[in-house]
């Protein structure tokens, strides 16, 4: 659930096609900055994505390199940012999907007992960065759900909460269709950013829109702006996709058993559960990150 995973996974398909092999991890103790996702490549380990994207230049050098603009690292960092915050607020904050969709995809990547405490830990590192934005929910307006709540009454809303949760989310569309409307005009009528060849700019774009339409969200919030009205980025991301994720690739999962279907919960598959193995295997299974390890001239080397 990491777009920026994501993105990298995407933007390797496109320059090292099948030349990788990814390794599912949640620990980013594991990575020279402390964060995922990272490289490895025989000793080398490299982190985090700026420095990553500038070890893959140099070491892929004599590879045909994708098309990119001088301007393209401002709409980077824009979109790193902006389109970040709308995915993050989507995934942590709002609670419906925090509860029905993120916290259970993730649970279960934890041994015990760290389980019980590490995804809410992983939610609140979010919270400062989603405040200053505008786009963590405000106490009252998204009621945390209690234990046994189908047995209890249904509690009364306050008219003044209504009112408010309906601001706050019409003040979170707003600021999404500021955004979203920046990247529908530079992208125009082409294929691609920059012409007829994708770039870094056009993975990191749809990354961050894969995980905005498609999980199955309860609070389908910023995915029905999206698909109601941004056809043309739709397209984009789903062009990215059939570029570099729509074909098997290798994977392999650090796991705290040896058993991949243990990371997963036990119960009846539902349309959640299937959309949490999609993103674990078909997105190369980079919930909260992944380790990359790719193959140049020499030893493969591995992503994380």
């Amino acid at each position: 659930m990491d777009p920026m995973s994501l993105s990298l996974l995407m933007y390797l398909q496109l320059l090292l096609p099948s030349r990788f092999v990814v390794v599912e991890t949640i620990n980013p103790d594991l990575s020279p900055s402390g964060q995922l996702p990272f490289l490895k490549n025989g000793k080398d380990s490299v982190a985090p994505f700026s420095s990553i994207l500038s070890y893959l230049h140099k070491e892929a050098s004599g590879l045909s390199p994708t098309v990119s603009r001088p301007h393209d690292a401002a709409w980077l960092a824009h979109a790193e940012s902006n389109l970040g915050d709308l995915v993050l607020h989507m995934l942590y904050s709002l609670q419906a999907n925090w509860n029905e969709l993120t916290h259970p995809s993730i649970v279960y990547r934890f041994p015990i007992p760290q389980r019980y405490y590490a995804p809410h830990r992983l939610r609140e590192s979010y919270k400062s960065r989603l405040e200053s934005s505008g786009l963590w929910s405000l106490p009252g307006i998204e009621q945390e759900k209690k234990p046994f709540a189908k047995s209890a009454p249904p509690k009364e809303v306050n008219p003044r909460d209504r009112f408010l949760k309906v601001f706050e989310r019409e003040k979170v569309l707003d600021k999404a269709r500021t955004t979203l409307d920046l990247y529908t005009r530079l992208l125009g009528s082409g294929s691609f950013f920059n012409g007829d060849r994708p770039s870094l700019l056009d993975a990191v774009v749809a990354a961050h829109i894969l995980l905005l339409i498609r999980p199955p969200y309860p609070d389908p919030l910023l995915q029905e702006l999206v698909t109601t009205s941004y056809p043309s980025l739709i397209a984009h991301a789903d062009r990215l996709y059939d570029l570099t994720l729509s074909a098997p690739m290798p994977t392999r999962t650090e796991s705290h058993s040896g058993s991949l279907r243990s990371l997963l919960p036990m119960d009846s598959e539902s349309e959640q559960d299937i959309w949490v193995t999609r993103l674990r295997f078909a997105f190369a299974g980079l919930t909260l990150g992944g380790i990359i390890t790719f193959m140049s001239a020499g030893p493969r080397s591995m992503i994380r």
